[in-house]
């Protein structure tokens, strides 16, 4: 009986090994997907439009742009590398502004993002955070990141009146399979 629980025991902790490995693989993935879309979203703006908002009181292109990096960049520095908020900031005269800034900012989060996720370990994304910034929920390190993901593509999605506004046509979606 023992033997049998041991070998069921090496079973299922040998499958889970690439199950861990997938799941991580696949929001990499999902993360490269998205820092591309996001970028092709800044590539189809006119360079003018960086502060165009379709009614008052709303967010800018360039600030709604970096309202999704930042808090990508902030959930990242957080909950897989520990540390206590985002590894660098924006230029506030020139980023949301200026196309070239604004990509770059992006460009440089979504690599400090993926590159934070590659070198995260199954017991980092498991592990339980209490973000009080986001209303003081406790969730694991992968859910985290899936929903600043999930935020990302909300937010993004709000851009689109703002690109068509400006003659520019939203880059198309590429479905991942």
């Amino acid at each position: 009986m023992l033997d049998r629980f041991v070998l069921a025991c090496v079973v299922l902790a040998a499958s889970a090994a690439p199950l861990a490995a997938q799941t991580k693989s696949q929001m990499v993935a999902d993360w490269t997907r998205e820092r591309e879309t996001v970028l092709a979203y800044i590539d189809a703006m006119p360079d003018t439009a960086m502060t165009f908002h379709p009614t008052p009181g709303v967010r800018t292109f360039g600030e709604q742009i970096i309202h999704i990096t930042s808090i990508n960049l902030d959930v990242a520095a957080r909950v897989l590398r520990g540390l206590n908020g985002a590894p660098f900031q924006y230029d506030t005269a020139a980023t949301p502004k200026q196309k070239a800034a604004l990509r770059d900012y992006a460009d440089r989060s979504f690599a400090y993002v993926l590159e934070s996720l590659r070198a995260a370990t199954p017991a980092i994304l498991s592990k339980t955070f209490t973000l009080p910034d986001y209303e003081n929920n406790t969730q694991s390190a992968a859910r985290w990141m899936e929903m600043s993901r999930e935020h990302s593509v909300w937010t993004l999605g709000q851009t689109v009146p703002y690109l068509r506004l400006n003659g520019a046509t939203p880059p198309p979606y590429k479905i991942p399979f």
